[in-house]
């Protein structure tokens, strides 16, 4: 028994849509017979398929083409989303088209173009106008906080007859104060409407307690001449972070407080030099009230900034911590060290004379020792 069937390339170019048509007839014509035998069998037509359904030769062409297709669309999808947008579409975004469609444009109605540019707000900005607007409506702000005018009395002056009473007593206190020839204005309240004094805090500075202590004690004590005059010429690292706060301290304490100003104001009285000695014993003599010195600094501690290993013998590691620290500075004029002198000087000559066992009482008399 053979079998007649057409070759491979018979196969191939029958597959074509151009050659199928004229080989249909001969490849129906083809049948099985047997190689011998007295009978015949009947011949058979060959099934031939389309030449997009052939197994071997383009079978679920179709399927494929379909998937490339939806594949294409959801590149080209997520290449849209990911895409930066251009400034012009930010602009149109922002403040809608800057042009309109056609010359007629402009003779659109106000509620069209609004509602046409609408359209191009981002969503962001549309939603937050739309927050607003409801605030606005119910007398709020878009935080939530009401702007009606009873409430904003109640939340500026919740108690109204409390603040009326203690304004009515601390004038009846001034008026006893100064009309009472007995009364003595406080030491504290003096100090605070005549002198000025400035409490200046710098940032976070990268050093140590340990470091920074040295030349804080350095500058202490001294004008803010001399404190910069010291720290321009000192070899420690921070001497510069120092020398900066200080300038900024100064500037801060003239402009707010008002002081270091008896030499710029022309009408201002010329005064003898005062000799005084300080606190610590040192003698000198000061010919501007006026002039700013450092009465106190002291350091604090600040955070941890960052940490770095170190790594020591036998496979161990320890942890070392950078850290900052800050500074406060007390700046004051020259007319409360004079204070401060007037003070010690009364202080000393009240004392009277020293006496090596002064006359007071005895107390506590025992029979037996205390310890």
């Amino acid at each position: 028994m053979s079998l007649n069937v057409p070759s491979r390339r018979l196969l191939k170019s029958a597959a074509s849509p151009s050659s199928t048509n004229a080989l249909v007839p001969a490849l129906q014509s083809l049948s099985i017979t047997a190689a011998a035998g007295p009978t015949a069998l009947n011949t058979r037509s060959i099934h031939t398929t389309p030449s997009q359904q052939w197994s071997l030769f383009g079978w679920g062409k179709q399927k494929v083409e379909e998937r490339k297709k939806v594949k294409e669309e959801l590149k080209q999808n997520e290449l849209a989303r990911t895409r930066k947008p251009t400034q012009e579409e930010i602009f149109s975004r922002v403040r809608g088209r800057l042009e309109g469609d056609s010359i007629f444009a402009d003779t659109t109605p106000s509620s069209e173009l609004a509602a046409e540019q609408d359209k191009h707000k981002d969503w962001a900005t549309a939603s937050a106008e739309k927050k607003l607007a409801a605030a606005q409506a119910k007398d709020q702000t878009p935080t939530g906080i009401s702007l009606k005018k009873d409430h904003l009395v109640r939340v500026v002056d919740p108690d109204p007859r409390s603040r009326v009473r203690w304004e009515r007593k601390m004038v009846i206190r001034k008026l006893q104060r100064g009309t009472d020839p007995w009364s003595v204005e406080p030491k504290a309240e003096r100090i605070a409407r005549t002198e000025r004094k400035l409490v200046y805090k710098t940032g976070h500075l990268p050093t140590s307690v340990k470091k920074l202590v040295h030349l804080s004690r350095q500058i202490r004590g001294k004008t803010v001449s001399e404190a910069l005059v010291q720290m321009q010429f000192s070899k420690k690292k921070m001497a510069k972070e120092v020398k900066t706060e200080l300038l900024r301290a100064e500037a801060k304490a003239i402009v707010t407080r008002g002081m270091g100003l008896g030499k710029a104001a022309a009408t201002a009285p010329v005064q003898e030099p005062v000799k005084i000695q300080t606190k610590d014993g040192k003698h000198m003599e000061i010919r501007d009230p006026t002039r700013i010195y450092v009465a106190e600094t002291f350091v604090n501690k600040g955070f941890i900034r960052g940490v770095e290993l170190d790594y020591r013998a036998r496979g161990r590691v320890f942890k070392m911590n950078k850290p900052t620290t800050t500074m406060t500075v007390v700046l004051k004029e020259e007319k409360t060290r004079i204070r401060e002198h007037q003070e010690r000087v009364a202080k000393k000559l009240r004392q009277g004379p020293w006496v090596h066992l002064p006359d007071r009482p005895v107390t506590s008399q025992r029979q037996f020792y205390s310890w």
